[in-house]
């Protein structure tokens, strides 16, 4: 099919139909790699001869295929050269000139081929962009400004490095005189138009921009540039912190955030970043600007939510300021303590009618900004934070005041619930020292009972039906926040209290919290009980029957709408670590099974939460492995009972379920008993395994890459019988070929020599050998040195097997490894072993990795072959290992160390035993892609060389390395 001009906008055309959609997007993918196709649809999105619709589906279709195409893992371009670079050449052109809707998408475009290849494959591109900038166009310069914003806010986050600063300094040297141009123009314009609302709009835009790129420019370091014209510059931004224009900023809108507003919000920012970094230098304006963001949050701001991201920052730089010694008197005084509480803390802790709305209207929404330790910025929580910081100076005091705050509310309930909801949450606020983490509250304010307080307070909120559910989550909450503070007894008393919260009649945030709470309280652990789980299997079994049966109701409640089904991630994490603490007590399995089975099928049509469909698969996960616990033999009953309903996803190519799908069944057979065969499902499974189409979604392959491991384990002779061993083995060379994939070709090829029997496999072993040592030559990285050695110990410390369909003769793996190497050319093991086994072998940083290496190594030393044909390595070799000893020795007391001192100040919150922080993996499944979520509980163990090795073989090794110590 053409790619040309007048084709393409056809195909698009059809593509905003939804009845012609699918095909039309499958008629642009079949010729999207075709030399031209980028280009000329990059000119169809610049015509003016065509409709706005046509263009804008034309630049998202080039969005995402910059997205998809422009580089792959390895680095390599997917499209074709010449379209690569003329793109480059003409985008930022094409950009220029498109309409404000288009030129987001492309600008976004350039962000992305910038990501890739600025600085080193596209070195002039700030060249390009400054030289667009003009004095007089600021249409064009809010566009050349938002790209130039997105290609350098990526440093923002990044670690100090030689290579980062030099990338800025490259910038800085072409934009920073450029920079203090616009910013002085755009300040003179703006007073020359401040009757001009649309001229006013624009320049504010460009000034928000160059705010922001003020921030990106500054954020790893001050420039001497900005140091050098510090009061010049702070002084413009002064300004515009105080500015006020009534055609900026509407009082009646309510929820648009107009540009002055942001532009105000990034100038606190700023502020902050000076504040935190570059108090020295920043330190004779910092008064200044201390009363100005305090008469700005006094008088200028107003409870509408156009102002929330303002406060937050406000009060974030305010909080920054109490922790720098020369300003701490100013909070100190009694009267500016009443004062800050008066006009800070209670507006911005009270709950407003939009918070209201919010609690009915989107709960799960209000959960996540209300919830303690999450990503969402309130006004609540900043708040809060500067209370804490400010009760640091000085306690006594501070307590005094607000408990005085906190007891004229309560004494107020009775007219308002919201006047109690203040006090609870200002109290919890006093009583809380330090913030609030994942595991609660490590330590309280002294001079307040939180227990009495709850008793007094809360504890009948949690009980009654009668008061607003606000209150009722209050109460929660409090059991949330101050967990740590409860004593096991008291806690196991809430529990019921928790379930009778978790049914369809009540308020979604009362029982979003409860599951919340449940799931909490489950994680804990003992501080000084070496962080063992607080409750245990036998703790919850009165619950679990109860817990399970609720929350799948509440979650099946919506069983109409896939997408609201899946909203509330919450319960299904809840079930999960229900399970988990449960472990094999439980006996409900396949209905429980059933249930997520069920769910699955439901998400599966819109899969749009990650964190939910993780939790089912983990949760899945957990009924097996503790069924299995509990009795061996359930593993027939697993198998028939989840396989289909597993197949099913996978016929439908439900791509977000899939990289899961394969790890359940890989978990399966793993567990399955090797006497009675392959299952005939795995069987009909092995081709499609081989064919390319699975292997191109870059999450897939973990998981494909397990089950044929798993399937190799079970039966290899399989393999050899039907003819699959050369495409296993191509499966191999391609994810060896790789810069990305290639750690899972050595796990699939080291699977494959550990299981097949070498008869077998020797037609092939040199081309195995040569496929590796290639890679090592022509395109090499770090990490694949460090997993080729790797994986030449962990065969060292193997026998393989020699016979055709038996396990009788064996090879040794020193013998094995020598023989492979030396096959591509004799000799050659020596080569490698001095160029890269051995000054690898000290470099490791992981514990396993050094174990499995030096016992390698420790057996290579009581290998015949190797002392005998390789005697001069033999001196080297024991040198390296005493150094790789010591050092191991020496990362070991430390990791104990830190591991005994950890102890004593923090706790894990997760039971899962290969996991120590369930947090770790909420922040690997924020979102569905390309990207592999591992099931942590079904993760198999990492190989323990310790299982291959006999006492006689540490004889053996003490007495070589003996013999061979120089005297």
């Amino acid at each position: 099919m053409s790619n040309s001009l007048e084709v393409i906008p056809k195909i698009l055309e059809q593509s905003l139909n939804p009845q012609f959609s699918n095909q039309a997007e499958k008629e642009l993918r079949s010729i999207e790699n075709d030399p031209g196709f980028s280009i000329n649809l990059l000119h169809i999105i610049a015509s003016t001869n065509l409709s706005l619709p046509i263009r804008l589906a034309g630049a998202l279709y080039f969005k995402n295929l910059i997205r998809r195409k422009w580089l792959n893992e390895d680095g390599n371009y997917l499209l074709p050269i010449q379209d690569v670079e003329k793109i480059k050449y003409e985008i930022i052109d094409v950009m220029i000139k498109l309409p404000n809707q288009l030129q987001i998408q492309i600008g976004e475009s350039i962000t992305l081929i910038a990501e890739s290849d600025f600085p080193q494959n596209w070195p002039n591109l700030i060249e390009i962009l400054v030289g667009k900038l003009s004095l007089t166009d600021f249409v064009n310069n809010k566009a050349i400004l938002l790209v130039s914003h997105s290609i350098f806010r990526k440093w923002r986050p990044l670690f100090r490095s030689d290579e980062l600063f030099l990338e800025i300094k490259s910038v800085l040297d072409v934009f920073v005189e450029p920079f203090l141009k616009l910013f002085i123009e755009l300040d003179q314009l703006t007073d020359k138009s401040k009757d001009n609302e649309a001229q006013l709009i624009i320049y504010f835009e460009n000034l928000l921009l160059l705010i922001q790129i003020y921030y990106d420019f500054n954020c790893q370091d001050i420039p001497e540039f900005f140091e050098d014209h510090m009061n010049e510059l702070m002084s413009i931004v002064h300004k515009y912190l105080v500015y006020d224009n009534p055609l900026l900023i509407k009082e009646s809108e309510d929820e648009e955030v107009e540009v002055l507003i942001k532009v105000k919000t990034s100038i606190i920012e700023l502020l902050s970043l000076y504040v935190t970094r570059y108090a020295d230098v920043f330190e004779p304006l910092i008064q200044t600007f201390i009363t100005s963001v305090w008469e700005l949050i006094n008088n200028f701001v107003t409870k509408q939510p156009k102002f929330d991201l303002l406060v937050v920052k406000a009060l974030q730089f305010l909080t920054s300021i109490i922790k720098i010694p020369a300003y701490q008197s100013i909070f100190q005084s009694e009267q500016s303590v009443n004062e800050i509480i008066e006009k800070i803390i209670l507006p911005n802790i009270m709950l407003r009618q939009i918070d209201e709305e919010m609690f009915e209207d989107e709960p799960i929404l209000f959960v996540r900004s209300d919830l303690e330790g999450s990503d969402f910025d309130s006004r609540r929580k900043s708040a809060t934070d500067f209370l804490r910081e400010l009760k640091e100076l000085n306690s006594e005091l501070l307590t005094t005041t607000v408990m005085k705050y906190v007891n004229q509310f309560l004494s107020h309930a009775s007219q308002d619930w919201k006047n109690k909801d203040t006090a609870i949450y200002l109290f919890s606020s006093l009583a809380t020292k330090g913030s609030v983490t994942n595991v609660g509250v490590t330590s309280t304010n002294v001079l307040v009972d939180v227990v009495k307080f709850f008793s007094d307070n809360v504890a009948h909120d949690l009980q009654s039906s009668d008061v607003h559910p606000i209150l009722q989550v209050d109460s929660i909450k409090y059991i949330f926040t101050f967990r740590n503070q409860l004593t096991k007894d008291q806690l196991t008393a809430t529990i019921p209290l928790l379930i009778d919260h978790l049914n369809p009649s009540s308020n979604v945030v009362v029982y979003t919290y409860s599951a919340i709470t449940i799931e909490k309280l489950l994680s804990m652990t003992n501080f000084s009980q070496g962080h063992q789980p607080v409750f245990n299997k036998k703790d919850i079994e009165p619950f679990v029957t109860p817990l399970l049966t609720n929350l799948f109701n509440l979650i099946l409640k919506n069983r109409e709408s896939p997408e609201t089904l899946a909203e509330n991630e919450f319960l299904i994490k809840c079930i999960m670590r229900i399970l988990n603490t449960c472990e094999d007590i439980f006996t409900e399995r396949l209905t429980t099974i059933d249930h997520l089975l069920q769910i699955l099928k439901i998400t599966a049509k819109n899969p749009s939460n990650p964190k939910f469909s993780h939790y089912i698969y983990e949760s899945l996960g957990l009924l097996i492995k503790y069924g299995i616990q509990q009795d061996p033999k359930n593993i027939n009953m697993y198998i028939e009972h989840i396989i289909p309903g597993l197949l099913n996803i996978l016929s439908e190519d439900v791509q977000e379920f899939v990289p899961y799908t394969f790890q359940i069944l890989a978990f399966l057979l793993e567990n399955y008993p090797k006497s009675q065969g392959l299952p005939e499902t795995y069987k009909t499974l092995i081709q499609p395994l081989m064919s390319p189409a699975v292997w191109q979604f870059k999450g897939n392959i973990p998981g494909i890459t397990r089950l044929l491991i798993s399937i190799l384990e079970h039966d290899p002779n399989y393999f050899v019988e039907s003819n699959h061993l050369t495409p296993i083995l191509g499966v191999f060379q391609n994810l060896l070929a790789s810069k990305a994939n290639d750690t899972y070709g050595f796990d699939l090829v080291q699977s494959i020599l550990l299981n097949v029997p070498l008869q077998s496999l020797q037609p092939y072993l040199n081309n195995i050998a040569r496929i590796i040592l290639t890679r090592l030559q022509k395109s090499r990285t770090d990490k694949f040195v460090k997993r080729f050695v790797l994986f030449l110990f962990n065969l060292t410390t193997m026998k393989l097997s020699n016979k055709k369909f038996n396990n009788t003769d064996a090879v040794s793996g020193g013998d094995f490894i020598i023989q492979l190497i030396d096959s591509v050319q004799p000799g050659l093991f020596q080569q490698i072993y001095t160029t890269f086994i051995l000054p690898t072998s000290s470099i490791l940083a992981n514990l396993q990795d050094k174990k499995i290496v030096n016992i390698g190594i420790s057996l290579l030393l009581k290998n015949q072959n190797f002392v005998s044909h390789y005697s001069n390595l033999v001196k080297p070799t024991i040198e390296t290992l005493e150094k790789n000893l010591q050092s191991y020795e020496g990362i070991v007391k430390s990791t104990s160390s830190a591991t005994s001192s950890a102890g004593s100040t923090s706790t894990s919150t997760s039971a899962f035993p290969t996991h120590n922080n369930i947090n770790e993996l909420d922040s690997d499944i924020s979102s569905f892609g390309s990207n592999y979520s591992k099931i942590v509980s079904i993760t198999n163990p990492s190989f323990d060389p310790l299982s291959q090795i006999k006492n006689n073989d540490f004889e053996a090794i003490k007495s070589t390395i003996l013999s061979n110590i120089p005297r």
